[in-house]
């Protein structure tokens, strides 16, 4: 009886093969199911940004790196993807604003990595500060920061944020 299934082990074995291949396609795709994705200790960097919000002498908002010292646009920020990035945002102005990471720099840009301080409906009053943590996934895209309440953006209240797949410092 084994000799007769003897000239089919070749294409039994291709078959499990296949199925098994098939099997673990189907547990990535359908139910997600992937090894945990690690990132030596050594590499990830963890960086504190500190900065200020509020409106400039001349009619425009701005961030900055001191309470006298803030710009329109705010300064470029400067991460890697391997980087957790802790921002805390201080609203020293006298009217409520707010701080995001997004796609564009508009209001209605998508918030990415987490990066979101505050809001259109909950700013930061004056006086008060607020933080959070991002860690950059993608370093492939122009993005921004802007305070997402209304009307802060088109009075210079943005600024760039440019992530790179190398290590450096959150400001230039």
């Amino acid at each position: 009886m084994a000799n007769r299934f003897k000239p089919y082990l070749p294409l039994i074995a291709i078959g499990a093969l296949a199925l098994a291949l098939l099997v673990g396609a189907a547990a990535i795709l359908i139910l997600n199911i992937q090894p945990q994705m690690t990132t030596s200790p050594s590499k990830t960097t963890t960086s504190t940004i500190l900065l200020y919000e509020g409106e400039l002498a001349n009619g425009k908002f701005g961030f900055g790196t001191a309470p006298n010292n803030l710009t329109s646009p705010g300064p470029t920020l400067r991460f890697s993807t391997s980087d957790t990035i802790n921002i805390t945002v201080v609203n020293v102005g006298k009217l409520p604003h707010a701080f995001a990471i997004t796609s564009t720099p508009s209001a209605g840009g998508l918030v990415l990595f987490n990066g979101v301080i505050g809001s259109a409906s909950d700013p930061l009053n004056p006086g008060q500060s607020g933080s959070c943590i991002c860690r950059a996934y993608d370093g492939a895209f122009d993005y921004w920061y802007i305070s997402p309440f209304s009307g802060d953006v088109s009075a210079g209240m943005y600024g760039a944020v440019i992530v790179s797949s190398v290590t450096g410092p959150a400001f230039p």
